[in-house]
């Protein structure tokens, strides 16, 4: 019984081993592989991928356009443009100065004018610490009516420091009493910038003064009396005394009137001129057309005060002379 028994044990105990053994030879799943950073699983390389944005490789927006309108703040009243406008102010030069300057231009005109044409040089200088690209400056005449040509400029990049100059072309085609604006544009540091100016192209700057003998001056003077056609006004002198001396020098050479000795002068206290706005308009006859101006002036020096009348065939001639003289007296 004994021997039956052991036996029975052994055959059980070798089924264990030979189940144990049949385990340990069956084949087995290959452990995970490291992780190598520098070659990564295609799989999960496509997951960083799309992970990431377009957006990221795209473009800046371009920079939002600066915009700066000075015209209407230079006719209200700019030293600069009255400067080369009119040329009032004691030591003003109306033939060239600085029209206008900021951090990054400094714009200068020179102009000459002869009849119903102008001549007009802008400059323009970098005064900022970075080059101006895609400079360029043009004119909008508004309701001027003048006709007129740019020519090309100097250079369109500017170094610091460095200017370019422009040559305007200008002529008058009909009575005006509005301005003309220059405008600038360039690009700063990425920043496209425009600057709008109002050009001192005043109409009086196509005004010569016109030689009449009296008795001519005061027939114009009625045949201009119809209603509408005068513009007359009583203000306080405000530039000087009001004397004719005074005024005399104004009128010539401010706003080019010839004065007509020998009419009515109420002694020496009323100053008549004539002076003639000149247009590059021509007639039927093909001649240039022009607007006749005439100017009675009355002096009170002790009351410190003027009296203007100015007569002309376009009503709104008559005010824009008018207003013009008021600011020099």
């Amino acid at each position: 019984m004994e021997t039956s028994s052991r036996r029975v044990g052994l055959k059980k105990a070798s089924k264990k081993e030979r189940k144990r053994r049949k385990d340990d030879d069956a084949p087995r799943a290959p452990p995970p592989p490291a992780h190598d950073p520098f070659h990564p699983e295609p799989s999960a390389l496509a997951d960083d991928v799309s992970a990431l944005s377009v957006d990221t490789f795209a473009a800046p927006p371009p920079a939002a356009p600066v915009r700066v309108d000075a015209s209407e703040e230079m006719v209200l009243g700019d030293a600069k443009f009255d400067a080369l406008a009119v040329g009032a102010a004691p030591g003003a030069d109306r033939a060239k100065g600085v029209l206008y300057e900021d951090p990054h231009v400094a714009v200068a005109i020179e102009h000459d004018y002869r009849g119903s044409e102008g001549r007009v040089t802008v400059r323009i200088a970098n005064k900022a610490g970075a080059p101006l690209d895609s400079l360029k400056s043009e004119l909008d005449a508004a309701e001027t009516g003048l006709r007129h040509e740019f020519g090309p400029l100097s250079s369109t990049t500017l170094a610091p420091g460095e200017a370019a100059a422009q040559l305007l072309m200008l002529e008058c085609m009909r009575p005006f009493d509005s301005t003309a604006a220059l405008v600038v544009s360039f690009v700063s540091q990425g920043v496209p910038y425009e600057v709008k100016l109002a050009l001192p192209t005043v109409f009086t700057k196509f005004l010569e003064p016109v030689q009449l003998s009296p008795n001519v001056f005061v027939q114009r003077w009625a045949t201009l009396g119809a209603p509408g056609l005068e513009h007359m006004a009583t203000f306080a002198a405000s530039a000087g005394p009001a004397t004719a001396a005074f005024a005399k020098t104004r009128l010539v050479e401010l706003v080019r009137v010839a004065v007509v000795d020998g009419v009515d002068d109420g002694g020496g206290t009323i100053m008549s001129g004539a002076t003639a706005l000149r247009t590059g308009t021509v007639n039927a006859g093909g001649e240039k057309i022009s607007v006749g101006c005439l100017v009675r002036l009355e002096m009170n020096e002790a009351a410190g005060a003027f009296r203007l009348t100015v007569r002309t065939a376009v009503p709104h001639v008559s005010t824009a002379l008018s207003e013009a003289i008021q600011k020099l007296l």
